[in-house]
């Protein structure tokens, strides 16, 4: 059994990578966005939430309760501020510890590449691109002036680094807290998948 945990830079197509991944390793794929999905769907009471997990196929609902999916909404939906609520830190890494302990998982971002730094059969894998490349996609996409479009991407990524740095004091970008780095500007998702199912193999013990 192994844990895949992705870093990811903005424009990286980080949650496309996740996904494809888990499919071909067959890996349960854990993000922001899924734990959204089920804190909608736990807007019940205490039994139809029991009985909501104890129905669903998902493995990672064993370790989501309505508590942690409050604060992980909350985060999600006003898509800054995870910083200043240590609630949110303490029970993401919970969570994220207690996916490792099931094992076969694919965790995308939470700083799970720090909670789990060191533990065996685990894989860390960051995915990076250009600036510039990053900037005229969004000038593009969201037809924004340069100006703006850096502005924007800045504003994403600095909650990420902020967040790194407040609770594990390293800088998000270091090279040592990853096996694996991957320059999603050069780099196809589908490539992106074939080397991380390449690389997690000589990582299972």
């Amino acid at each position: 059994m192994a844990v895949i945990t992705i870093s990811k830079e903005f424009g990286t197509k980080s949650e496309k990578v996740a996904s494809q991944a888990g499919q071909r390793l067959g890996y349960e794929y854990i993000g922001d966005h899924l734990i959204a999905e089920i804190a909608k769907e736990l807007h019940v009471s205490e039994s139809e939430a029991e009985m909501f997990r104890k129905t669903s196929q998902s493995r990672i609902l064993r370790f989501v309760d309505r508590y942690t999916c409050s604060l992980v909404q909350k985060v999600v939906d006003r898509e800054h501020g995870c910083l200043d609520d240590k609630n949110y830190y303490e029970t993401t890494k919970k969570l994220v510890q207690n996916v490792y302990e099931a094992g076969n998982a694919i965790i995308l971002g939470w700083g799970s590449q720090c909670i789990l730094r060191g533990k065996p059969n685990t894989l860390h894998v960051r995915l990076i691109k250009d600036e510039e490349k990053k900037i005229k996609e969004v000038m593009q996409n969201r037809n924004l002036e340069h100006k703006a479009a850096k502005a924007l991407i800045e504003r994403d990524e600095s909650d990420l680094r902020v967040y790194i740095e407040h609770y594990f004091n390293e800088d998000w970008n270091a090279a040592h807290l990853y096996d694996l780095i991957i320059d999603m500007g050069k780099t196809s998702v589908e490539k992106a998948v074939d080397l991380i199912c390449d690389n997690v193999k000589h990582k299972i013990q």
